[in-house]
């Protein structure tokens, strides 16, 4: 009886895979590329400009993440800052109108001038968005990490 039930299943798994393959015959593989961006801090640039709008939810083919729209003397630019320098309990909330210094690398992602921002000062406040590297900067990521190292794990 166990050989029979057995030899029914591998009947049956052929069988279907027989149908499925000529399914996938027609369609060409999506290709999707993704390059990422490439933070050179020799190529890092400061401009001087007023916020025109903060844009929260980017539209298709952007980079995710908060963008602020800086007006500057050489036109509108697409400043890049992420989502997690907007979250928590020291969150910057920037406003369209104020007046702000930007530090970071002009670059293209998806044909579009997009400026990854390191960091913003605004008045006295400076926001560290980007490390020299071009990495995001987690709020509290470094506490949380030696945190869950010093519990210790299961025994």
């Amino acid at each position: 009886m166990r050989n029979k039930l057995g030899g029914f299943c591998l009947l049956t798994a052929f069988v279907i895979m027989s149908f499925a393959a000529p399914l996938h015959a027609g369609k060409t593989a999506f290709k999707r590329t993704v390059t990422t961006p490439r933070y050179d801090v020799s190529k890092e640039v400061t401009l001087e400009g007023t916020i025109q709008g903060v844009v929260k939810k980017p539209t298709a083919g952007s980079m995710l993440g908060t963008h602020l729209m800086v007006s500057t003397s050489k036109g509108t630019i697409d400043a890049h800052i992420g989502g997690f320098v907007t979250r928590g309990p020291h969150a910057y909330s920037p406003a369209a109108g104020q007046s702000v210094k930007i530090v970071g690398v002009m670059t293209t992602i998806n044909h579009k001038e997009v400026f990854l921002t390191r960091t913003i000062e605004e008045g006295t406040r400076t926001v560290q968005v980007r490390n020299e590297h071009g990495f995001l900067i987690v709020p509290g990521a470094k506490g949380r990490i030696v945190k869950a190292s010093t519990t210790g794990g299961a025994r």
